[in-house]
């Protein structure tokens, strides 16, 4: 799908790929350096990579390691399916085995943008830009959230990312007007997800639109930063606005992913976030660490039911 540039009230639809960089370093002109998860396109570890079939996003390297560690043993354990990790690991943490690659994207949509753009560069090149390759790969992103109207330890899958007052994702271009990114989900790939967690005792799935803040505080209407905007009026009248539009949790990297991905034409994409609290109830997470890490577990039990359907046929 194109990137629509809209300045006023004129669209102009825009090349997708940025193929006067990344054409160039298929055919040798230059190299790319994936400068934040410290690999270039000529180094001998990306061949091990050829294969990728899913990239998995998630927040913290810890998630990741966890995560990397369990596809391996699902897929046979270390002396099958090796663990490997990209040298860089100040920034993000990456991994892959057996055909996945897992990278942390840090907090907030300008974090994860920056991860998600390399990972994008990084999967065109080893796919030698061949776009039914490219289609192949399936992409998510993993992690918690704010419930709106839903109890703590709900997994939501997206059906559409959007910002705080409910429009898509956008960049600002000073006097070039706005740049407007769709953040609906596949509908294909979200429905496949929501069917592979059906029946499972233990394990709430629900499908919804989801809010990506720019900040935790200020754009979530919280009251209890070191900044408040907000009344209790006004932070309640948000919020049931957003219920009454279908939104089923906050978020902060999703829009900006699902606009991205959109933009390049992926075809497979979702988003796995487990509510920590109902926003209607409160600001404050006030959960046991027991019930924290069982929220946080659960969304990656989401995403593997998934997984092992979709790439292992279990």
């Amino acid at each position: 799908m194109p990137r629509v540039r809209r300045t006023g009230e004129v669209e102009v639809k825009t090349e997708n790929i940025n193929h006067a960089f990344l054409d160039g370093v298929l055919d040798g002109s230059h190299e790319d350096v994936y400068y934040h998860v410290g690999v270039a396109s000529a180094d001998p570890i990306l061949d091990e990579l050829r294969d990728v079939k899913a990239v998995i996003l998630a927040g913290t390297g810890e998630r990741i390691i966890k995560f990397a560690d369990r596809w391996s043993e699902l897929n046979g354990g270390s002396q099958v399916s090796p663990v490997i990790a990209f040298p860089k690991e100040d920034r993000f943490v990456t991994r892959y085995t057996a055909g996945v690659l897992f990278a942390s994207h840090g907090m907030g949509m300008a974090s994860a943008s920056i991860a998600l753009q390399e990972l994008m560069r990084l999967v065109f090149f080893l796919k030698r830009g061949n776009l039914k390759a490219l289609d192949q790969v399936f992409w998510c992103r993993v992690g918690t959230s704010g419930g709106v109207g839903l109890p703590g330890g709900t997994v939501v899958v997206s059906s559409e990312a959007l910002m705080a007052d409910l429009q898509p994702y956008r960049l600002l271009r000073g006097g070039d007007g706005e740049y407007w990114f769709d953040g609906r989900f596949p509908a294909d790939t979200h429905n496949a997800i929501i069917a592979a967690n059906e029946g499972i005792d233990d394990l709430t799935v629900v499908s919804g639109r989801t809010v990506s803040g720019n900040e935790f505080f200020l754009e979530q209407f919280r009251l209890d930063g070191a900044v408040c905007l907000e009344t209790p009026q006004t932070k309640m009248a948000w919020l049931r606005w957003l219920d009454e539009n279908g939104v089923r949790n906050i978020e902060m990297e999703g829009a900006m992913i699902a606009g991205y991905l959109n933009h390049w034409g992926f075809p497979k994409f979702a988003m796995i976030c487990c509510t920590l609290l109902n926003r209607l109830e409160g600001d404050q997470v006030t959960a046991t660490p027991e019930q924290l890490r069982k929220f946080s577990e659960d969304s990656g039990a989401a995403l593997f039911n998934y997984l092992r359907a979709s790439l292992l046929g279990a």
